[in-house]
């Protein structure tokens, strides 16, 4: 709910800025501050689902020089599944259930900008990504209090996971704002929730699209 309440200020303060077709189509593409806002599907899969598709929103932000720029950007899945962990009790050892409720990521890359036309501007992008289960909860008995501890940390162990972000995408210069569309790719590693037992490293896809409005110059000018 947070998110949402979020992204409905910023929809508004994007509906109040001034004019903002006259600042789109006076701002070029380099050297410029573009706030965006998105939507699209992560493909996750878990150890009940697997290539599940769970819808998303965000905002995002990229500032853009001659031939690179960076990129930030927040958003939050919504799903829910089934994960597991393996509980080691003192007569055995099992895979627990643990139910699973959302995924919130933040993202920075470092991004270039080949092959530019005034209308058309591909990008691509390499950075990190952190990737954090919305709530985690398993149930049962456990024999003591300290193995209910060790569960506990082996699921806030499996809650986060930190990689590397590829980005790849096309935005398009309209009158009153920017639409862009891209696909970011994120490896996941066997610890991580979000990952199909026994498929070792994986990789998880995001394809996503929204619009964006130049803000402002990225550069102090000369006065």
């Amino acid at each position: 709910m947070r998110l949402l309440r979020v992204l409905t200020a910023a929809i508004a303060l994007a509906a109040l800025l001034p004019r903002p077709g006259a600042a789109q189509e006076g701002r070029p593409f380099k050297d410029a501050w573009f706030w965006g806002i998105k939507g699209g599907g992560q493909l996750y899969s878990s150890a009940t689902t697997e290539h599940s598709i769970a819808p998303s929103v965000g905002a995002d932000w990229l500032i853009t020089r001659s031939r690179a720029g960076l990129y930030l950007s927040f958003d939050q899945a919504f799903l829910s599944t089934t994960g597991q962990f393996l509980d080691r009790d003192t007569d055995s050892s099992f895979f627990r259930p643990v139910e699973l409720k959302n995924v919130r990521r933040f993202q920075m890359a470092a991004m270039v900008f080949p092959m530019q036309t005034p209308r058309y501007h591909p990008y691509f992008g390499l950075g990190l990504g952190l990737s954090q289960i919305g709530s985690a909860n398993f149930s049962g008995s456990f024999a003591t209090p300290a193995r209910y501890q060790v569960a506990l940390d082996s699921v806030q162990s499996k809650k986060t996971s930190f990689s590397p972000t590829f980005i790849g995408g096309l935005q398009v210069r309209n009158p009153q704002f920017s639409l862009f569309g891209q696909v970011v790719g994120s490896p996941t590693q066997q610890r991580f929730f979000l990952t199909a037992p026994g498929n070792g490293n994986s990789v998880s896809f995001s394809f996503e699209g929204g619009i964006r409005y130049n803000v402002g110059s990225s550069i102090d000018r000369v006065r």
